[in-house]
C-alpha cells in the first residue's frame, strides 16, 4: 500500500511540474496565443499550407497526403525530408484548425524542452529542485526557439527533445526500456521533419558515447543500447523513412553554397543581444539563424558551471567545446563542419552552420543549472543553520530565476513581429483542381480552395521550367494527333483519363514527374520535368495515373511490426515487474524440473 501512494506522489510531482512548465510557456508566448487569428511571417505561410494541404487530402479526397498539388505544380508532400505530414500532431487539424494546431504544436515542444532539460538536470546531473528549474526555463525560453519557431521553421521543434535524448541515450547503457524509448523518440522526432535536428543529435550522442566509452567492458552494454535504439526508431520510422531515403536517391535539394563562418562580434550578440537588425555584417544569413538569447545573468552563470563542474559532469564542457566549434561553420579547410559538409550524408546536403546553436544553448542552460547548484550549495554551508543558511541557499536559485524572466521577456519582444499575417480567409471552394486563373486565394487559403499556383517557395519543389500550364481547362492534353483524350479527372494524388489511342502517343498532365507517379496503361516519364503518359495502341480505355511511394507499403509493413514488437516488449516487462520473485524463481525451477523429465524419456 505505502508503494502504490508512493507512485501516485511521484505522478502528482510530474503533473504539477508540467502544469508550471505550461504556465511558464502560456506567459512566454502569450504574443503568438493573443495574436490569434492572425498566422505566422516568414516560413511559417509554408508550413501553414503544408498542414493544408495533408488535412485537404485527408477530408476531401479521402487520400492519404502523398502529394502537395497546391504549389510549384506539385511536389512529394508524404516523402518530402522537411515535411510534417506524418507527425501525430497534425491530425489536431481536423479540430481545432490549422492556426491552432500551429500554436498547439509550439507550446508542446517548449514544454517538452522544460520537462526533458528537467529530467537531465535532476536525474543524471543530480542538481536540486531549483537549479533544475532555472536549467529547464533557460533552455526552454532561449533565443534560438524564439526566433526559429516564431520565425516559422515548425521541422526545428524537434530541437526541444535534445535533452530528453542525452538523458534517455546516458540510461540506455543498463536500462533497456531507455533504449526503447530513445529509439521511439528519435522515429517520432523523423515523422516532424526533423532532417536537421536529427542530424545533430547523432553527432551530439557520438561525441557523449566517445567519452563514456572507456574502459572498454563497457562497450559491449553500450554497443547493444545502441542496437536497440537502431532497430526501434528504424522500425517505427519505416514508413515515412524509406520513401524519403528513396526520394533522396534521385533528388538533390537545390541551394546556394554554404560558406559561412561566425565572426566573434556575432558570436557575442548571439547570446547577449537582444535585438538585432534583421541583416548581420560579414554573414551570409539573417538575424534569425544566429539568435541564441541567454542574457548577461544565464551566461554568466554558466561560465560559473564552466570553471566549477565535478568531475563526474565534465562531459558537459566536453560537449559544449565540440557544439561551439561545429558552430563557428567554415572558419578553416580543416574545420568540422567543412568537413561534414563534404564527405559525411546527410550533411553534404545541409548549410548553416550556426544551427549547432541549439547543442550549445542546451549545454549553457545545463552548466547555467550546475552553477546554481554548487554555489547554492557552498553558500548554505557557510551560513551555517537557520535562517541565514536558507537565505544564502535560495539566492543563487533567485538569481537564476530573474536571468530566465529576462531570457522570457526579452523573448516576447522577439515573437510579437512574426504573427501578424492576415488570417485564414472564407474561400470558395472549387469543383475541379487546377492552377491559377481569377480570384486565387492567398497562398495559404489555396488548398481549401481546391487550387494552386506554378510559384515555387520550397525548395524541394520541381516544378521550374515544366510547361505547365494555368486556368479552369482539363488536366491532360495529347500531344499525338493518334491519341484523344476523352475527359480526365483529377484529385490530389491521382489524374484518371478516358483516351482513345488508335496507335502509340504521348499525353502531357498538368503536373510535375516525380518517381512516385505510377500508370495502369503505358509508362509514365519525364518530359523536362512535367509528368507525362507514353501509351500504347490500346483503343478506348481508361487510364489510372497515381501518386504512391514504392516503398511506402513495405515501410508501412514494418512500422506495423516495430509498433507490435515495441508494445509487447513493454507489455512484457511490466508482467514481469508485477510476478514477485519467488514465483519466478519457482516457475524457473519447475521449468527445469520438466526439462529433466522431458529428457528422461
Amino acid at each position: 500500500m505505502r508503494r502504490r501512494r508512493g507512485l501516485r506522489l511521484r505522478w502528482c510531482h510530474v503533473a504539477a511540474l508540467a502544469l508550471l512548465a505550461l504556465a511558464l510557456t502560456l506567459w512566454a508566448w502569450g504574443p503568438m496565443l493573443a495574436a490569434y487569428p492572425h498566422t505566422m511571417n516568414g516560413d511559417g505561410q509554408q508550413y501553414h499550407k503544408i498542414l493544408e494541404a495533408g488535412r485537404a487530402s485527408i477530408l476531401r479526397y479521402h487520400e492519404f497526403p502523398h502529394w502537395n498539388p497546391y504549389e510549384c505544380g506539385g511536389y512529394p508532400l508524404w516523402d518530402n525530408p522537411q515535411s510534417f505530414a506524418g507527425a501525430p500532431l497534425t491530425w489536431l487539424t481536423f479540430v481545432v484548425g490549422t492556426t491552432r494546431t500551429i500554436q498547439i504544436w509550439i507550446v508542446a515542444h517548449v514544454v517538452f524542452a522544460f520537462l526533458g532539460m528537467w529530467l537531465l538536470a535532476r536525474h543524471d546531473l543530480a542538481l536540486d529542485r531549483g537549479a533544475a528549474l532555472v536549467a529547464g526555463g533557460a533552455w526552454a525560453y532561449c533565443g534560438f526557439h524564439q526566433h526559429h519557431l516564431s520565425g516559422g521553421h515548425l521541422t526545428f521543434a524537434p530541437f526541444a527533445f535534445f535533452p530528453a535524448a542525452v538523458w534517455l541515450w546516458r540510461r540506455a547503457e543498463r536500462d533497456r526500456l531507455s533504449a526503447l524509448g530513445l529509439g521511439a523518440l528519435l522515429a517520432w522526432m523523423f515523422y516532424e521533419g526533423g532532417v536537421y535536428p536529427l542530424p545533430q543529435l547523432a553527432v551530439l550522442l557520438a561525441a557523449e558515447t566517445l567519452l563514456r566509452s572507456w574502459p572498454p567492458r563497457r562497450l559491449p552494454a553500450i554497443a547493444m543500447a545502441g542496437a536497440i535504439v537502431g532497430v526501434v526508431a528504424f522500425t517505427l520510422s519505416a514508413a515515412r523513412l524509406l520513401p524519403v531515403l528513396d526520394q533522396l536517391a534521385h533528388h538533390r535539394r537545390s541551394m546556394a553554397p554554404d560558406v559561412d563562418a561566425l565572426r566573434w562580434p556575432t558570436l557575442r550578440d548571439m547570446f547577449l543581444a537582444g535585438s538585432h537588425d534583421r541583416a548581420v555584417d560579414g554573414q551570409q544569413y539573417v538575424w534569425t539563424e544566429y539568435g541564441a538569447y541567454l542574457g548577461p545573468i544565464v551566461m554568466g552563470l554558466a561560465l560559473v558551471g564552466f570553471a566549477t563542474v565535478a568531475s563526474e559532469q565534465v562531459w558537459l564542457v566536453v560537449l559544449l567545446v565540440v557544439t561551439v566549434v561545429l558552430m563557428m561553420g567554415h572558419f578553416a579547410s580543416w574545420a568540422p563542419w567543412s568537413l561534414l559538409t563534404r564527405h559525411v550524408a546527410p550533411f553534404t546536403e545541409m548549410r548553416v552552420p550556426s544551427r549547432f546553436r541549439a547543442s550549445v544553448c542546451m549545454l549553457l542552460a545545463a552548466l547555467a543549472g550546475v552553477a546554481v547548484h554548487r554555489t547554492s550549495r557552498a553558500l548554505s554551508r557557510r551560513g551555517g543553520s537557520g535562517l541565514l543558511s536558507l537565505w544564502m541557499r535560495v539566492a543563487p536559485v533567485a538569481v537564476g530565476l530573474l536571468g530566465v524572466a529576462d531570457v522570457i521577456g526579452v523573448g516576447r519582444r522577439v515573437i510579437a513581429p512574426f504573427f501578424a499575417m492576415p488570417p485564414e480567409s472564407a474561400v470558395q471552394e472549387s469543383p475541379r483542381l487546377y492552377y491559377g486563373g481569377a480570384d486565387l486565394a492567398p497562398f495559404i487559403d489555396q488548398p481549401r480552395q481546391n487550387r494552386g499556383e506554378l510559384s515555387c517557395w520550397d525548395e524541394w519543389g520541381f516544378g521550374p521550367g515544366a510547361r505547365m500550364w494555368e486556368g479552369d481547362t482539363p488536366q491532360a492534353r495529347a500531344l499525338d494527333p493518334s491519341v484523344l483524350v476523352r475527359g480526365v479527372t483529377r484529385t490530389q494524388n491521382s489524374f484518371t483519363i478516358d483516351v482513345d489511342a488508335a496507335r502509340p502517343g504521348r499525353i502531357l498532365l498538368d503536373g510535375t514527374f516525380d518517381d512516385d507517379w505510377h500508370t495502369d496503361v503505358g509508362t509514365a516519364v519525364n518530359v523536362d520535368r512535367q509528368l507525362a503518359i507514353d501509351v500504347p495502341a490500346v483503343g478506348a480505355t481508361t487510364i489510372h495515373v497515381r501518386c504512391r511511394p514504392r516503398t511506402f507499403d513495405a515501410g508501412c509493413a514494418l512500422t506495423g511490426a516495430g509498433i507490435v514488437g515495441t508494445i509487447a516488449y513493454v507489455a512484457r516487462r511490466r508482467r514481469r515487474r508485477r510476478t514477485p520473485s519467488s514465483a519466478r524463481a519457482a516457475a524457473a525451477r519447475a521449468a527445469r524440473r520438466a526439462a529433466g523429465r522431458d529428457h528422461l524419456h
